[in-house]
């Protein structure tokens, strides 16, 4: 989603509702391959925020899932876990998995750490298999990938939802800082949401 097709959202869900669809998938913008020319005019975190709000609310939708057993078949799906499925399922779901349960092979039999870092080969199918590309963690990004918690910098780091999300997808970090362990750009959870103005309030310990 970004600024210049946000508007579509809900035709987009009434659509889904008029044809009586079982699932609409729902995805934040990732700053990689074609997505990465509209970064400059990504959704700003209120336009996320409301949209997210928005499929929470709606008939089907998450919120209105967890409070009433009978709802309307239809639901929506975004790509990050939310609040709806449960603090220990979102611990146990451990957020964004690039380079752990996802990974990309494009038509050439090359081996990404998932389908945005194109832009980052770890070796060819053609020439070793696939097993030892995934396992090797000599390459640093997927040693960082595979590493609990991985080893996120700034607000991210001291976030207490970092078990939930792991970091989110690292390669919006990579594309505008150059350092994939940056905080994620794209995150429109405010400081007391993560925890960081509730950590910032507390007294610090005596020496």
């Amino acid at each position: 989603m970004t600024a210049m097709n946000g508007h579509d959202l809900q035709p987009l869900l009434d659509l889904m509702r008029t044809e009586d669809c079982d699932k609409f998938y729902f995805s934040h913008l990732n700053y990689a391959g074609r997505g990465n020319i509209h970064r400059g005019k990504d959704a700003q975190f209120q336009a996320t925020r409301d949209a997210l709000d928005l499929l929470f609310e709606r008939p089907g939708g998450c919120r209105r899932q967890a409070a009433r057993k009978n709802t309307s078949p239809a639901t929506t799906t975004p790509t990050a876990p939310t609040c709806c499925s449960g603090c220990a399922r979102l611990v146990a779901w451990g957020g964004n998995s690039s380079g752990v349960n996802v990974a990309n092979i494009d038509n050439l039999g090359i081996v990404h750490p998932d389908t945005m870092w194109w832009h980052h080969p770890l070796g060819s199918v053609r020439e070793r298999a696939f097993g030892d590309i995934w396992a090797d963690t000599s390459d640093p990004l997927m040693a960082g990938l595979k590493q609990q918690p991985r080893p996120v910098t700034g607000r991210c780091a001291s976030a207490t939802t970092l078990s939930m999300c792991g970091g989110n997808t690292r390669v919006r970090a990579q594309q505008v800082t150059g350092n994939p362990w940056a905080e994620d750009p794209g995150c429109y959870l405010r400081d007391d949401e993560i925890g960081l103005a509730a950590a910032a309030a507390m007294p610090a310990a005596s020496p």
